[in-house]
């Protein structure tokens, strides 16, 4: 049956606005960190001559690459303790015959549904009690496991067909062998929507890290923006050097999903199959 011309061209228009206010924003940026001090205020939907001196005034404003650093390190580290936890705890809610099976993947739902502003009182506590306040295993070590990750990690291995690890089972193979030789290359799409969501989150969380972290030497890139932000408390603020600091920001979130898009939206669709 073909679609109705009209139609299809009002959803393409329509599709195209949406797409048009979406990239405002970022359009708005882009604008305002070329901007001139002088001319910060001005109308123009573009600037006459563009200060490209502004990204290297807000690369020399603050240590940029320490703070990079610090975010890369920490939730590459996370993402990995995710993606291996979240595995496990998926294989054996979906291949593993237990008792009680529903029940622990009720549990995991609720879990979602709790926010760490709710618990990060007794985190936060414990971790003191470790010496770990101020170190990157603060930042690492409360996000080790994730709700989420086991979630989004069942979704995926359910569309498997459990007759292929029944049958590696007959022929002898281990359950670790079935994890890693069958089950995660079957989900490579699952796996990097774990990444890539995980990655994104953690590297624009503000709260954790303001909380757990004291020291210039161990803040992250939102910290450092908030405090980029406030640096110059009763100066009127450069938003020129704010947006050029934000597009450093931004820049390595943009490249990873370019990487890996296609299989994000692979991942997306295949997890959203079976229930």
């Amino acid at each position: 049956m073909r679609a109705n011309p009209l139609l299809k061209g009002v959803s393409y228009a329509l599709l195209t606005i949406a797409a048009l206010l979406c990239l405002a924003p970022v359009y708005w940026m882009i604008r305002t960190s070329l901007m001139p001090t002088s001319s910060l205020l001005s109308s123009a939907l573009w600037p006459a001559h563009p200060a490209w001196s502004n990204f290297a005034a807000a690369w020399r404003a603050q240590p940029f690459l320490l703070y990079l650093w610090n975010s890369v390190f920490t939730n590459g580290a996370i993402v990995a303790l995710q993606v291996i936890t979240s595995s496990l705890a998926a294989y054996a809610l979906v291949f593993i015959p237990l008792r009680g099976k529903r029940w622990l993947f009720f549990a995991v739902l609720v879990a979602m549904m709790v926010p760490m502003q709710a618990t990060f009182v007794p985190v936060y506590t414990m971790l003191s009690a470790m010496h770990l306040i101020n170190t990157y295993g603060a930042l690492i070590l409360p996000y080790a496991g994730s709700a989420f990750g086991i979630f989004l990690m069942r979704q995926g291995f359910l569309t498997l067909p459990r007759d292929i690890v029944d049958a590696a089972r007959v022929d002898g193979a281990s359950e670790w062998w079935i994890l890693t030789r069958i089950v995660l290359p079957n989900n490579k799409p699952t796996i990097v929507t774990l990444v890539l969501l995980n990655f994104v989150y953690h590297y624009n969380s503000l709260f954790w890290p303001l909380v757990a972290t004291n020291s210039t030497n161990m803040r992250v890139v939102p910290v450092a923006l908030s405090y980029f932000l406030t640096q110059d408390a009763g100066q009127t603020l450069q938003w020129n050097y704010a947006m050029a600091f934000d597009i450093f920001a931004i820049a390595p979130v943009v490249i990873l999903f370019l990487i890996g898009q296609r299989y994000f939206v692979q991942g997306v669709a295949q997890t959203a199959v079976k229930g």
